[in-house]
């Protein structure tokens, strides 16, 4: 078994919420001595894709909330990503809300209330330089507390990212509201402006046709390249606000990516997140339209393998259907 697996054997026996504090504790040094060693290359051309002018050698990420600040980027390219989700980063050092609460439940779901933990775009340069593993292009999501905050953190951190996240929707935030109505996002895009790197909508789960394809139009009025579906579903678990993620949200990811892509072209990039844990989903929700994916569930409860097993599988789905 290797050094990835053993490691996650370990944190697995612990509670979500220390397995959590252990890894974000261990020295990056030992992360990337482990990572160097672990490098997964289970890729086939069949899976290479392009987007936004860069070439990825698969459409598997980690979504945002598994590398906070750039800790783990090396962890993730070990792993065999296609690419690396960063954040969310807010434009000032966060300590994010209280109590803090990781769930692990029976059916592969995950409860989080992290409340957006950040150290800051200083600290992701910091974190980032001279460790960027070789063609692994880089995602930051971004959050705030303000709407000009957005376009003070996405400056900071233009020169490093290839393309953004714009949170709109964290579930678990108390301390102030979110953004999720359209006028909201019109005025977070007022300060992005210009908007030279691409930059992609989170948005929060739906199943409402009306509110996705308002989330679509305010997508193209303030020139967003594209949406990624969904954040997690905001629930209640032991009387405290969460999120939900894991194979709940399937169904209304799968609405969510068909509805957008009825009205949109190729152009316009989808992200596929939520309840994505095998080869089978990841080439279903990219029929039904997405370009991308990203997980983060299936990894806390199967294990770093469940990239290269999602891709092996979507090989094999891929050969049997020519064949």
């Amino acid at each position: 078994m290797s050094l990835l697996d053993e490691g996650w054997r370990f944190l697995r026996s612990l509670s979500p919420m220390i397995a959590w504090r252990v890894l974000h504790s261990t020295p990056t040094w030992l992360l990337d001595w482990i990572a160097e060693r672990e490098r997964r290359e289970y890729d086939s051309p069949a899976l290479n894709i392009e987007i936004f002018g860069r070439r990825l050698s698969n459409p598997i990420g980690i979504a945002a909330g598994f590398d906070k600040d750039g800790k783990l980027l090396k962890v993730a390219w070990s792993m065999g990503v296609g690419f690396h989700v960063i954040g969310s980063v807010l434009p000032k050092p966060h300590k994010g809300v209280r109590p803090k609460m990781l769930v692990r439940l029976p059916d592969g779901s995950t409860i989080n209330r992290l409340g957006l933990p950040s150290k800051g775009p200083e600290k992701v340069l910091d974190n980032i330089k001279d460790r960027r593993p070789k063609n692994l292009p880089l995602v930051m999501s971004i959050a705030s507390l303000t709407p000009e905050g957005y376009g003070e953190v996405y400056r900071k951190l233009n020169d490093v990212a290839d393309w953004f996240e714009v949170n709109i929707s964290c579930p678990n935030v108390k301390e102030h509201s979110t953004f999720e109505n359209p006028e909201a996002v019109r005025e977070i895009c007022k300060y992005m402006k210009p908007m030279s790197k691409p930059a992609l909508l989170k948005i929060p789960p739906t199943t409402d046709r009306d509110i996705i394809l308002q989330y679509v139009d305010v997508s193209r009025e303030c020139g967003f390249r594209g949406i990624v579906a969904t954040n997690t579903l905001k629930i209640k678990y032991n009387n405290i606000e969460a999120g939900l993620a894991g194979p709940k949200l399937y169904h209304i990811v799968k609405k969510v990516v068909s509805e957008i892509r009825g009205v949109m072209s190729e152009n316009f990039v989808v992200v596929a997140v939520g309840g994505i844990d095998s080869g089978e989903k990841a080439l279903e929700i990219m029929e039904l339209g997405a370009n991308l994916i990203e997980i983060l569930s299936a990894v806390v409860h199967k294990g770093p393998s469940i990239i290269r097993d999602i891709k092996m599988e979507m090989i094999e789905f891929s050969y049997k259907e020519v064949f």
